[in-house]
């Protein structure tokens, strides 16, 4: 019998999502009551797993809350979280029972009731998670207890208690708390320290963080062995923000810092490498020797990322890097440029990053084993690669003119590629090229006459509309092949296209009138009779009127002397690199985008202002003045405040609260950047609350303050790039200054708009 018995199968393991059946709620009431005082705990954790299956499932268990609640006296950890879970899961859905709720969390919270420290915690966590109106009062007392308790578990969970609490109820935290927590940073435990840190940082965000003084910098960077990474890099943060009395204290800051390079934790590493950069900042001498210093811990962190497969780390470490380099550290990666090559296997973000980082460390050394290497990634089967080996090949002619005949060459024989996204990049490319070495148009047309029927894309046969316009007195088919792309010509089909055509006829018949003159008719007659694009009816009477009124001027205007581009507008950056050497360590240099641009506020902004409830009606502006009034108006002198402050929260109540008092739509002649953009109505005092970017163009959020009265504008830009268009939302609690706003405004968009 017992050998039977022992070949009997196991039993099957318990079923907890299963079909609910009539009367559940009573059946686990009576397995609770059974258990009450069963001693075997992993009978109990069962019966509470059916519960919060039954509770999972949406299956309203509030009528249990008291059974549970009798069932939680009990020092297994695993039902103390399952028991929590239950009842902060009920005191959410049904605040009737929040006190007994309450009660139970704060007696597990004291040290007389539950002995085991990770309790305490739990349920001091718990506790703190409770979000309903009257709950402050009891968690503040919880946490006070907390912080005094003699395990660093609890006080540790009680300072992110207190963080919770400040976010739900800012008024709750008391200066007597923070005094606490600037004393619990010299607690025993690291992590309390740490956690205190964070704490200060978070409560006097408004204030600008935690304040501190030279004693405390000596003292963090004394314990610095005793904190983990996290802690460390928190201590590091507040390092760089601290200014050094003399360069004597400069250098022992350095000095015990510079360990810290040789971590294997990228965390710290950076850190540190902030805390170097700020520091020497003002001595190019001393930065130069920084740089030296942190390029071996760079390439170790990055190349001990790709080893692991740990590609995010090392896409971190490699946009740093990147930084550097652009900045002003390309001489100090020059000699380790083979350990930029990309690889087969690594992610296409990698690999794009590398080629840029090349293309800046590339110089009369290494610039051929570098262009070897940029000739195998064109075939590439990557779009993106192929593409950026090819812009990279570009930068280097520009970069170095002794080469720049070579390297023009070595793109001419992808002309004849078989993928239509290789010609047109290489034609792009070319554009360029001719742009700055303009010498060199008639060798590259002469190529690109041979291979025009491999140009297919769109972009492609702009780039070769504008050359053979642009440059087309050196080559005697020029006028036969704009005329190949006018025959048959649908305007609407392609508007790139259509404006290289028009712009690249007028510029050869005013070189070459004869050659050109039916095919211009053509062209302005194809347009005038099928164009649905007002801008590109606009250019083509622009052109017309013009040529009509006097083809000497035309001449003068369209086809004047150029100077030679030394840097085009698009590469010079110098603005944003300084502000992302200032973010280093942080978000703005994985997105290569200072912080205001991609920042919480920003988003929250445009999505609450553009929602379905705020949509505003478009209304012309000015469309309430009487222009007959003969009134003798009063001389209104006004002008804007030079350096006005806006909180978020002030003008997202102003938003919501006033009328839109109009709308300006206007075309978008040009956008280089947000930047730009927003530097240009700067000067005007009309000061950025928040920009992001949209998958169309750029939205902006400005305000500015009238000086007398301080009354504020506020202004909605849209910036649609696919179509060409500026639209400006204007609001003013004063609508009576709002003429002298709109001449001001008027001035600061000039630039951009038609």
């Amino acid at each position: 019998m017992a050998r039977l018995e022992s070949s009997r199968p196991p039993p099957p393991p318990p079923q907890f999502f299963i079909d609910n059946k009539k009367g559940e709620v009573n059946e686990l009431r009576q397995l609770l009551k059974n258990i009450m005082d069963e001693k075997d705990n992993k009978k109990r954790r069962e019966v509470i797993k059916k519960v919060i299956a039954y509770m999972t499932l949406g299956v309203d268990v509030s009528k249990l809350f008291t059974d549970m609640v009798r069932i939680s006296s009990t020092n297994d950890i695993v039902q103390k979280k399952m028991i929590y879970l239950y009842l902060v899961n009920c005191v959410e859905s049904n605040q009737e029972i929040a006190l007994m709720a309450i009660n139970t969390l704060s007696k597990d919270c004291r040290i007389i009731s539950s002995p085991d420290s990770k309790i305490r915690g739990l349920a001091l966590r718990n506790l703190c998670s409770l979000r309903f109106a009257g709950s402050e009062e009891y968690i503040q007392t919880a946490i006070q207890d907390g912080i005094k308790d003699p395990d660093p578990y609890v006080r540790k969970t009680a300072i992110i208690g207190l963080i919770k609490l400040h976010k739900h109820s800012p008024k709750m935290v008391t200066e007597t708390q923070i005094n606490v927590l600037y004393e619990l940073i010299r607690d025993n435990d690291a992590s309390v320290s740490v956690n205190a840190i964070v704490a200060l940082n978070e409560i006097l965000l408004k204030e600008g963080g935690i304040a501190f003084n030279r004693r405390m910098v000596i003292y963090l960077l004394n314990r610095i062995d005793q904190y983990n990474e996290f802690g460390q890099s928190k201590v590091f943060e507040l390092v760089a923000k601290y200014t050094p009395s003399n360069d004597d204290e400069m250098y022992s800051i350095m000095n015990i810092l510079e360990e810290r390079l040789k971590n294997s934790s990228s965390t710290v590493v950076l850190a540190c490498i902030k805390i170097f950069l700020i520091y020497t900042r003002s001595n190019p001498t001393i930065s130069k020797q920084v740089y030296a210093r942190i390029k071996d811990p760079l390439i170790t962190l990055f190349g001990a990322g790709e080893v692991s497969g740990a590609h995010e780390i090392s896409y971190c470490v490699l946009s740093h890097i990147h930084l550097l380099v652009s900045k002003c550290a390309s001489g100090e990666f020059e000699n380790d440029f083979k350990t930029f090559f990309c690889k087969d296997d690594e992610p296409v973000y990698i690999r794009v990053l590398k080629i840029d980082i090349l293309q800046m460390i590339a110089s009369e050394n290494n610039m051929f084993e570098i262009l070897s290497e940029f000739g195998a990634y064109i075939s590439d089967f990557h779009r993106e690669i192929s593409k950026r080996a090819i812009q990279a090949i570009t930068k280097l002619a520009m970069k170095f003119p002794d080469s720049s005949i070579h390297l023009t060459k070595m793109l001419l024989k992808y002309l004849t590629a078989n993928s239509e996204e290789i010609v047109t990049d290489v034609l792009i490319a070319l554009k360029d090229l001719v742009r700055k070495y303009r010498n060199l148009s008639s060798d590259i047309l002469t190529d690109i006459e041979g291979a025009l029927d491999f140009v297919t894309g769109d972009e492609g046969k702009a780039a070769v509309i504008w050359m053979f316009g642009e440059f087309g007195e050196h080559l005697d088919s020029s006028p036969y092949i704009i005329e190949s792309f006018i025959q048959g010509l649908n305007p609407n089909e392609s508007l790139p296209v259509s404006y290289a055509l028009i712009s690249a006829s007028v510029k050869l018949f005013l070189k070459r009138a004869p050659e050109m003159h039916y095919s211009l008719e053509c062209l302005f007659k194809s347009i005038f009779e099928h164009a649905e694009s007002t801008d590109l009816l606009d250019r083509a009477s622009f052109y017309y009127k013009l040529l009509e009124s006097s083809p000497s001027i035309a001449e003068q205007i369209i086809n004047s002397s150029k100077n030679s581009i030394e840097q085009f507008y698009e590469d010079t950056n110098e603005n944003i690199l300084d502000l992302l050497m200032q973010e280093f360590n942080t978000l703005s240099v994985i997105y290569q985008k200072p912080s205001k641009a991609f920042s919480r506020l920003s988003k929250e902004l445009i999505s609450n202002a553009t929602g379905p409830d705020n949509a505003i009606a478009p209304t012309a502006v000015g469309a309430n003045t009487e222009l007959l009034s003969l009134d003798i108006v009063e001389e209104v002198h006004f002008s804007l405040m030079p350096n006005s402050n806006m909180a978020g929260e002030e003008f997202q109540e102003l938003w919501e609260k006033l009328e839109a008092e109009g709308m300006i739509t206007r075309k978008l002649t040009r956008f280089s950047s947000s930047e730009d953009f927003e530097n240009r109505l700067a000067g005007e005092f009309i000061q950025c609350m928040a920009s992001g970017e949209q998958d169309i163009g750029f939205k902006f959020y400005f305000y500015a303050r009238e000086s007398t009265q301080k009354k504020a504008f506020l202004l909605e830009v849209d910036a649609n790039l696919q179509v060409g268009e500026l639209v400006v939302c204007v609001k003013c609690e004063n609508p009576e200054f709002s003429n002298e706003f709109m001449k001001i405004l008027y001035k600061a968009i000039q630039p951009f708009i038609q």
